[in-house]
């Protein structure tokens, strides 16, 4: 049986792999530059201030979630490289990523209601806090047809594999 299957070219994979720790790397400098500031933005925006802790909170909540998923999207990136992504440990690593995302859609979620029993904030916010929401959802969505398909990819190679 021939088990080549295409794939990226390894420079691409490099690049790619690069600029996933570059971008976690980021997030990570970004997470320990959340508290100086949120005590800025306190200062600058003084109807927050009473909410600092709460929002700080929720900043560094949807960090985490941020470099969850980018190490998820990694590891994707290395079983596709690998030829290992037609697996079904593969879809934990979807699975994580879809709860990466609806976990931040309720975390945006959250700070909706933080903000608006703080009595802060403006209609504008509220849209935009909205709309942010929506995207994640659609994401994780459009992330959930993607694992439907990578699941019958799986299904189909390993009934190929039971037929040769």
């Amino acid at each position: 049986m021939n088990t080549y299957l295409p794939r990226p070219p390894l420079s691409l994979i490099i690049v790619t792999q690069a600029l996933l720790f570059v971008l976690f790397i980021v997030g990570l400098g970004g997470m320990s530059l959340l508290p100086g500031f949120s005590a800025t933005l306190a200062i600058a925006f003084p109807e927050y201030a009473g909410l600092r802790g709460s929002l700080l909170v929720l900043a560094t909540a949807l960090m985490v979630i941020g470099l969850i998923a980018v190490a998820m999207v990694a590891m994707l990136v290395h079983r596709i490289y690998t030829g290992c992504v037609l697996e079904r440990r593969s879809l934990v690593w979807v699975d994580m990523l879809v709860g990466a995302f609806a976990f931040a859609a309720v975390v945006i979620g959250v700070s909706f209601v933080v903000i608006s029993i703080g009595e802060a904030g403006s209609l504008f916010l509220a849209i935009i806090q909205a709309l942010t929401c929506l995207s994640f959802v659609a994401v994780a969505c459009v992330t959930l047809v993607l694992r439907a398909l990578l699941s019958s990819a799986i299904g189909m190679r390993a009934e190929l594999n039971e037929v040769v």
